[in-house]
């Protein structure tokens, strides 16, 4: 796929088709689709404003895309009530590779003797796997001669204030963006996968991290180039925009700019030793920039205070703080670590994993699946519905979309983003979402076919009814499980994308068929399934030693092999398998092989188990022979067999 095929035009509106037509008649592009009225500005129609839309020429005798590059400075919020669009596009200012993807070609769109003014300009923002071009025009809102939303802080900068209005335009209109989620303004921006934190859940057995495993968690997402905007939660309406002792503000979102840990002179400690032998602590400090441009933490650590008396001026330059900060109320500040974990409470990052194989950086392998939860014109709980609901919905639960997937290693980390279409794109009455989230099991280590009773959880991410949901997965045994995405409730229908990375290869498939066709042509359909569990191996007395050994189950057609585990006395597998026939009666051999590493493995033992399919669980101890007929032991199995192919 070229990079032109994953870039959809919004409104079917040609960027430079429309462009070349305004420097032919010579008149600046006025765009019928979000018309510079109280249409584009309210959700009420025929709203009345002293609203007067004007044209960066119109605000300034020299007005420029950029001055001097993007900074967060550049992005200050208005009377809008959108901090959650306006810090993502602060955070965004952090990654110029992704701002030029945003802002693309923005050399060619300045205001230039180079390049005819046509009044027309251009954004993308990423939607559904495809980023999506935005045309608009440049009148902006204004009252009395100034902008009335974004707007930088240099009064001849306009990128900030024509993004909002492209994002505006996305949105349906200006109204639109007031209240939102900060994790969709970072998808927006990026393309990334979005992830919020909950701040006490996360260190509910650390609650100051001391261990500093989230720091160092978003240290590293920050330095491979996530966006990340933290907020403090308003538990009421009433505390939305309420300003704390310390000056930070409850439900408001703050653009992180910076995460880094440096070096402190301990000014109780200025003895001779210490300045021959150094006498250095470590501060640990994250800085936050207010999208109003203003009301900033006044703490320790905060603009002018004495701790930074105690920093070298070496770090000061790579830090960008000054001793004598000439603007101490700029919305930009720094906060020590300790007392951002105290106050904040959510964490919102879009993270962009590297897919590269050619690149030096940590490397994830990547798969998207497009499909839907749908109903197919059937009735719920029928073999061709998908869309099952959530696990408090057994009889339809499994009805959802399944997709397989195998961990190789306990080291393996996976992320999953399940991610909503937005059917009210561009549209001023805004759908809302179904409540999406997902759901993992552990299943039998040959599975192929579809999953009809919901076995061993492992982990189910938080449900939510905004666009994403995010899992991920860590230190899981090696084995193969079983991802659900779901809704929250049966019969609800729409389409979704599932975003995969890993760091190593997970093999990850949908299951579509419910069961096998078997015979030489694939002509006959299974009559039954039966699962065996392999529990494990108990060894006689007289046997001495350790034993690292594994299990090879065999049918007439494949054979399966567990994990090899050391044991004295006893080895638990606790695997399973599945297997479906077409006979009531069915039998399997069970091997168990001395895994000797470097040399040839040896035949330890071995048995014969029938199964008949009884539509019963039953559990059984089996014995176990060595090649010359000794029982050296017994391996405990439980035997699910059931004479409906589609019951497990």
């Amino acid at each position: 796929m070229t990079k032109s095929d994953r870039i959809r035009h919004f409104g079917n509106q040609d960027y430079e088709k429309l462009r070349k037509i305004c420097i032919k008649k010579k008149q600046p592009f006025v765009d019928t689709f979000f018309p510079p009225t109280n249409q584009s500005l309210f959700l009420e129609q025929g709203r009345s404003s002293d609203i007067v839309w004007k044209r960066p020429a119109e605000l300034h005798p020299d007005p420029h895309l950029f001055v001097e590059g993007a900074s967060p400075n550049d992005v200050t919020q208005g009377i809008l009530g959108n901090c959650w669009f306006v810090s993502a596009c602060s955070a965004l200012t952090h990654n110029l590779k992704l701002l030029a993807q945003v802002i693309p070609n923005a050399d060619d769109q300045e205001w230039s003797p180079k390049h005819p003014y046509a009044g027309i300009f251009r954004f993308r923002f990423w939607r559904f796997g495809k980023w999506v071009e935005v045309v608009i025009d440049d009148l902006l809102p204004t009252r009395d001669g100034k902008l009335l939303f974004a707007r930088s802080k240099t009064p001849n900068e306009f990128w900030s204030a024509l993004l909002e209005k492209a994002f505006a335009k996305l949105y349906g209109c200006y109204e639109n963006l007031v209240g939102g989620h900060l994790s969709d303004a970072l998808q927006d921006v990026s393309g990334g996968v979005a992830e919020t934190l909950h701040v006490r859940k996360f260190l509910k057995d650390d609650p100051t991290d001391k261990e500093l495993k989230l720091f160092n968690d978003l240290k590293t997402a920050f330095d491979q180039g996530a966006l990340i905007v933290a907020a403090i939660a308003a538990r009421t309406k009433e505390e939305i925009e309420e300003s704390l002792d310390c000056g930070l503000v409850k439900g408001h979102a703050y653009a992180v700019s910076a995460v880094c840990t440096i070096d402190v002179s301990n000014p109780q400690q200025r003895s001779f030793t210490s300045f021959i032998m150094g006498s250095k602590q470590k501060q640990n400090l994250i800085r936050l920039q207010n999208p109003w441009g203003e009301k900033e933490w006044n703490g320790e650590w905060s603009d002018d205070s004495s701790e930074w008396q105690n920093v070298s001026d070496s770090q000061l330059t790579a830090m960008g703080v000054q001793r004598e900060n000439s603007d101490n109320n700029d919305g930009d500040f720094w906060m020590p670590w300790e007392s951002f974990v105290q106050y904040f409470t959510d964490i919102s990052l879009c993270q962009l994993f590297n897919t590269n194989a050619f690149s030096f950086r940590k490397k994830y392998y990547e798969r998207i699946v497009y499909s839907e939860w749908t109903t197919n014109g059937k009735k719920s709980g029928a073999p061709d519905d998908r869309a099952g609901g959530c696990l408090n919905f057994k009889a339809t639960f499994c009805n959802n979309p399944q997709y397989i997937f195998d961990i190789p290693s306990p080291e393996c980390s996976v992320m999953f983003a399940l991610t909503q279409n937005d059917p009210s794109e561009g549209l001023k009455k805004r759908e809302p979402f179904v409540t999406i989230g997902m759901h993992v099991m552990k299943v039998e280590n040959n599975r192929q076919f579809r999953v009809h009773q919901a076995m061993h959880p492992i982990a189910t991410s938080d449900y939510a009814s905004g666009r994403s949901v995010y899992l991920h997965l860590q230190s899981l045994p090696r084995g193969r499980y079983l991802l659900v995405p779901t809704t929250f409730a049966p019969k609800e229908q729409a389409l979704f994308m599932l975003r995969v990375y890993s760091d190593e290869h997970i093999h990850f498939s949908p299951l579509t068929k419910h069961a096998p066709k078997l015979g030489l042509l694939g002509c006959k359909a299974a009559h039954s399934v039966t699962r065996l569990t392999i529990h494990g191996i108990n060894f006689n007395s007289a046997s001495t030693g350790t034993h690292n050994a594994y299990a090879i189950l065999k049918d007439s057609r494949t054979s399966f092999r567990t994990k090899s585990l050391s044991g004295e006395k006893t080895i638990e597998w606790e695997e399973e398998f599945l297997f479906h026939k077409s006979k009531n009666r069915q039998q399997y051999k069970l091997e168990i092989w001395e895994d000797r590493k470097l040399a040839r493995d040896h035949l330890m033992a071995q048995s014969v188990i029938i199964a008949l399919i009884d539509n019963e669980n039953r559990d059984t101890v089996v014995q176990l022979t060595d090649p010359r007929g000794t029982i050296i032991g017994t391996v405990s199995i439980t035997v699910s067999a059931f004479d409906d192919p589609m019951y497990l």
